[in-house]
């Protein structure tokens, strides 16, 4: 978890915002689930709204809070990580998507 955590904070972002915790848990669930394709709205924001006595409505609120910060403040690491140039802000789910990927390849690279 500390290496979601850190690539977060790569991106600008804090523990100041919920989305934080969100999206460290998310980046987590996709990792797990990378054999089949992410339901974000389905398989991920109702899990967590669950663990943190939230809305999914809020979850997903917070999480595009915290993309919105990443996208302004640190669009080019963004890019690095996602191993390409972005005309607009990723989605959730796509942003999730990203550090999930780059988090696996990352893993694999250092066995």
């Amino acid at each position: 978890m500390s290496e979601v955590y850190g690539l977060i904070r790569k991106l600008g972002a804090t523990s100041k915002y919920k989305g934080y915790y969100y999206v460290a848990e998310a980046v987590n669930m996709a990792k797990e689930l990378q054999e089949r394709p992410m339901k974000i709205t389905k398989d991920i924001y109702p899990i967590l709204a669950r663990k943190y006595k939230s809305t999914p409505s809020n979850v997903e609120h917070n999480i595009r809070t915290l993309v919105n910060i990443c996208w302004i403040n640190h669009k080019e690491d963004l890019e690095l990580i996602a191993g390409c140039s972005m005309e607009d802000k990723p989605t959730n789910s796509e942003f999730i998507d990203i550090l999930a990927y780059y988090l696996n390849k990352t893993e694999e690279m250092s066995k």
